[in-house]
């Protein structure tokens, strides 16, 4: 292989360096010459919208009865018959379970014999004490007899008296092998079967629930409870203990809150284990949509209602915990503005502070702009009035 002096290959370096810095400058150079302007994102601008609300504070909870029922038997017996589909509403008076009554029947009647028995002795010494007063005013009788048939007839009326108590309690168990509801409401599924004894006030036979109204009971946090005290000395709100103040709830699957009831208790002390006091609401349920159980949101008003802005939920951005917006001024600049927000309502979140009722924000593309960049505003489309029919043909 043929060798070439250090010299000549020096100088070949240096041709082939100078070679490539010059093709690397041309490259640089015509990709310079292609760049082009970056173009204004066409974005879509709206005016905050102002509605007069109110402060609210929401809290989580769950709904119960206002009345809740065990249903017992209070005779033993053989269970005859369940007269009630389970699941069903009932009526007070209803007759749920009916126990065999024969033997409460049986005793009924020895207990009117009893009476009879009784009542008929009464006559006799009522009638002996009668001759008795006669025989003593013609002197024939002495006064011990006078005496003993007063005893007897006292003794007779005595006895009847303890017989008539006898049958009244033979007459209620009697009535009580019929098992009513209570109240009014809505009963679960039979705990027990036909064919089964049951023993007084021990056998579960079922439950009842009333439903109309309804209870929801929420707990209120103590930093929640000491701003609600200063409102209420501050005469912006009213306290619950003096009148009643409206609240509204909302199910777990529905908007807003489109239930509305009252404030019917407030708890005499704060809970020092959890630091809340339980509050609990009344609600009308005559659709029955509400029933015990149920996790629900309840919405306190805190005061009167004043101005609020409420934008697009969409139209806010969030960089760990800063919300902001961007603002466009007459210059078409888009300008980033931090925000306060509040509560959401429905697609709209509430400003707290941060933004007037002028300020122009951007609703739709803010993901492509940056701040001090210059957009587009969008132009609505104009609605072209519908063709008439005639005309649509003619141009067939």
């Amino acid at each position: 292989m043929r060798s070439f002096p250090p010299q000549f290959r020096c100088a070949v370096g240096l041709a082939f360096l100078a070679a490539g810095l010059g093709f690397v400058s041309g490259c640089s150079d015509a990709a310079a010459g292609r760049t082009m302007p970056m173009e204004a994102p066409t974005v879509r601008l709206a005016l905050p919208e102002v509605r007069e609300m109110g402060d609210f504070a929401e809290f989580t909870g769950r709904t119960e009865a206002v009345e809740a029922v065990e249903v017992r038997a209070r005779v033993s017996g053989y269970l005859n018959e369940i007269k009630f589909t389970p699941g069903k509403e009932v009526k007070a008076g209803e007759v749920l379970f009916v126990i065999d009554p024969r033997p409460y029947e049986a005793e009924v009647a020895r207990s009117e014999g009893s009476k009879a028995t009784v009542e008929a002795r009464l006559k006799r010494s009522v009638a002996e004490l009668t001759r008795a007063e006669d025989l003593r005013q013609k002197g024939v009788n002495t006064q011990a007899d006078f005496d003993l048939a007063v005893a007897n007839q006292a003794e007779a009326a005595a006895t009847l008296q303890s017989t008539q108590a006898s049958l009244d309690k033979a007459k209620l168990d009697l009535s009580f092998t019929q098992v009513t509801a209570s109240i009014a409401g809505r009963t679960s599924r039979e705990r027990i079967t036909v064919g089964n004894l049951v023993s007084p006030d021990t056998t579960l036979l079922a439950t009842i629930v009333s439903l109309d109204p309804i209870y929801a009971y929420f707990d209120i946090d103590e930093r929640t409870v000491l701003e609600i005290q200063k409102r209420i000395r501050d005469k912006t709100m009213v306290s619950a203990r003096e009148q009643e103040v409206p609240i509204r709830l909302s199910l777990a699957n529905e908007e807003g809150f489109p239930h509305e009831g009252v404030i019917d208790l407030v708890d005499n002390r704060i809970d020092a284990g959890t630091g809340t006091i339980q509050v609990r609401g009344r609600f009308a349920n005559a659709d029955r949509l509400l029933m015990p159980g149920l996790f629900v949101r309840v919405q306190l008003p805190m005061g009167p209602p004043r101005s609020r802005l409420l934008i697009p939920e969409r139209a806010l951005s969030r960089l760990q915990s800063i919300y902001y917006v961007y603002v466009v001024g007459d210059d078409l600049k888009a300008e980033r503005r931090d925000v306060t927000v509040g509560r959401l309502e429905g697609a709209q979140r509430v400003i707290e502070s941060g933004l007037t009722a002028t300020d122009r924000i951007i609703v739709v593309g803010q993901q492509r702009v940056r701040p001090g960049m210059a957009v587009k505003e969008e132009v609505a489309a104009e609605k072209k009035p519908p063709q008439e029919p005639a005309a649509a043909n003619k141009a067939h």
